[in-house]
């Protein structure tokens, strides 16, 4: 691998190695798993400061494409999970990685009844103190963490659901099989936050490191609230895709 820079370029010499890097792994020259040069390799062959070369490789690291591990050095990371929002419909994590050949997973780290909370009822359209059936879980893509997600579901409609077996499982699915019960159409708000120590624990990353938040609130078809999620993705491992027209844009 050859590296250049011109140290004559109004562009920051951490930025003109980064992103020599950076085409490189999209453009297919490096393969998932390949291992980067050190830092002081790139300082030796670029002439360079050693925080100028770790500059580069961490951003490269913040973006997801490579991943760095303390003692052995910087590997390409996996391909991000693409999400296209023009080609799936209403679907659980699940059911989504499914469609995309993709191995999900879950982890579930509690699942229990307990007394809505005014925030949660208000969004459900129940009362304070009724009952909910919460589930969180660590959602994993190979093995690996991806999102922490917790859902709450009345406790009526879904009764016994805090019982089942969720593992591996979709709970869409599953609530349509067992309560004849599916949701029509959810609102999805996405917002972009931080890792705070429970999320970096549960998800493996640093605190501190950006996430993404969406919110889903979903219906029924009477426009009845089904369910209430919250899910924390990691910014490193998702990216999602848009597809508008002009008509959209009117």
């Amino acid at each position: 691998m050859t590296l250049h820079v011109d140290i004559h370029s109004p562009i920051p010499i951490y930025y003109q190695i980064r992103e020599q890097l950076r085409q490189q792994i999209l453009g297919g020259q490096l393969n998932p798993g390949d291992m980067l040069p050190t830092e002081m390799e790139i300082c030796a062959e670029c002439g360079i400061s050693r925080m100028t070369a770790r500059q580069a490789l961490s951003q490269l690291a913040y973006e997801g494409l490579v991943v760095r591990q303390r003692g052995r050095g910087t590997f390409i990371a996996a391909p991000k999970a693409t999400l296209d929002s023009s080609q799936f419909p209403l679907q659980g994590y699940t059911e989504l990685l499914s469609q995309m050949g993709m191995q999900a997973g879950a982890l579930v780290l509690a699942q229990v009844v307990e007394p809505a909370t005014e925030a949660v009822a208000a969004q459900l359209k129940v009362n304070p103190g009724d009952p909910l059936v919460r589930i969180t879980r660590q959602r994993l893509m190979r093995s690996e963490p991806m999102s922490l997600e917790t859902s709450f579901y009345p406790h009526s409609r879904c009764p016994g659901l805090a019982d089942l077996d969720l593992a591996d499982r979709s709970v869409y699915r599953l609530i349509e099989e067992r309560y004849d019960i599916t949701p029509a159409y959810a609102t999805d708000t996405v917002e972009l936050s931080v890792a705070g120590a429970y999320e970096a624990r549960e998800l493996k990353i640093s605190e501190g490191v950006p996430v993404v938040l969406v919110t889903r609130l979903s219906f029924l078809e009477d426009d009845t609230p089904l369910e209430f999620t919250q899910t924390i993705h990691r910014g490193d491992r998702f990216k999602s895709v848009v597809h508008r027209t002009r008509q959209q844009l009117k």
